[in-house]
């Protein structure tokens, strides 16, 4: 099988993947707010729903990336989409069932779920190891654009259709579009298998052996000693500005919730545009020069943002400001899979995803206290809550321009 046929049966895998993920979480809250528990009663519910979900692809995500390092990746993540497609057949026969719900019904789509994203976390590592076989250097940049950018179409998807078919009523019909995608998915990968050299160090070792000597040589890296803070300062500030967004259009702007929508269409949009744009930018500019850059462009926006008065000057600085940090993300990414050996690639990109989606996740109810705070503090103080955090995130930012430019260990960072 040539190489390009290769990259677009990843591709494709990657877009039916993200398609199914968001779809199902889309849909599965939007059964429990329409068909089960109506509007108010729903939210513990909803909340709880998606805090469990966060939490056992946290725990998972651990273990999961050693598990496909051990085998074939490509094995691994077909097998991750037939689990998949298993449990999601398994929600749909409660939702066809059980149409408005009932306690048992509800915890057992839970449970589904749970095993679906169980699964998840198994892909993208996965995703990652092939990704390191297929391609280097710029070549690999270049690779994992394309996939950041076939995912997010797959994840901007997933909801339009969750949403088209919870308002007909359709919850078991547009879940099977969740079970057909991962079988498709699957049936896309089935050839690769046999295609991509598979690595068996570590087989012969027992799991958790492998498993300690793959953190280690994670930790040991020196890439991601030098590059995890700038990762969990993002993930704080990603935290900071998906709290933020809605409440800074519809308290401090005084317009409507379209014009969130209307945000979250561009700030995707720019997403994808830095995707691709990334590769070009790589080849041309040292890492370090990129990350400062891209962090500049970030606060800057941010802050014109955080002053502004209009709805439109406010959308299109999130446009710019997903798309100057859309180019940071491939050869970040690649520098992390160039980071480890690449028997180890897979559970080092989980463990990762791990901790810095942990630490996203505890600072939301921390930014949360903060918003409140300023809230009830506003009358008297006259300081807007979300204009504020906003620009606490441009110091963030900011203060990650200086490290990028000073640190001689970031500078010293290259993509081979």
């Amino acid at each position: 099988m040539t190489m390009n046929k290769l990259v677009w049966r990843l591709l494709c895998s990657d877009f039916l993947s993200n398609l199914a993920t968001s779809l199902a979480a889309k849909i599965i809250s939007l059964w429990f707010v329409l068909a089960v528990f109506g509007e108010e009663r729903s939210v513990p519910w909803v909340s709880g729903f998606l805090t469990v979900i966060a939490v056992a692809q946290l725990l998972a995500g651990l273990f999961t990336g050693a598990v496909s390092d051990r085998h074939d990746p490509i094995a691994t993540m077909t097998m991750a989409c037939l689990v998949r497609a298993v449990a999601s057949a398994g929600i749909i026969a409660i939702l066809v069932f059980c149409p408005t719900g009932g306690f048992a019904a509800v915890l057992a789509v839970i449970a589904l779920a749970v095993i679906e994203a169980m699964c998840d976390t198994a892909y993208l590592p996965a995703a990652a190891s092939v990704s390191h076989r297929l391609a280097d250097g710029q070549e690999l940049v270049r690779l994992l654009g394309w996939l950041r950018f076939f995912a997010l179409i797959g994840s901007m998807a997933g909801p339009v259709l969750a949403g088209i078919g919870a308002d007909r009523g359709w919850f078991a019909g547009t879940m099977a579009l969740e079970t057909v995608a991962l079988l498709v998915a699957a049936l896309i990968l089935a050839p690769i298998r046999h295609s991509i050299s598979r690595q068996t160090a570590g087989l012969a070792e027992g799991f958790w052996l492998a498993w300690k000597a793959g953190l280690r040589a994670m930790v040991g890296s020196e890439s991601y000693q030098v590059m995890l803070p700038f990762a969990i300062l993002e993930a704080v500030s990603s935290s900071a500005l998906s709290m933020v967004a809605i409440y800074f259009f519809t308290t401090t702007l005084h317009v409507s919730a379209t014009w969130y929508g209307v945000w979250n269409a561009l700030v995707a949009a720019g997403y994808a545009i830095g995707y691709l744009t990334a590769p070009w930018l790589s080849e041309r500019m040292r890492f370090f020069k990129l990350l400062a850059l891209s962090n500049l462009a970030v606060s800057l926006l941010l802050a014109v943002i955080s002053v502004t008065d209009s709805a439109l000057i406010a959308v299109v600085a999130g446009f710019s400001f997903a798309t100057s940090q859309g180019v940071l993300n491939p050869p970040f990414q690649t520098i992390f899979v160039q980071a480890v050996p690449s028997e180890k690639v897979g559970q080092a990109m989980s463990v990762f995803i791990s901790v810095v989606g942990a630490v996203g996740a505890l600072a939301v109810p921390l930014w949360g206290v903060v918003a409140d705070t300023l809230a009830r503090h506003q009358p008297t103080t006259g300081i807007d809550p979300y204009r504020t955090i906003l620009l606490i995130i441009v110091a963030v930012h900011a203060a990650m321009v200086v490290c990028a430019l000073t640190n001689r260990r970031v500078r010293a960072i290259s993509i081979d």
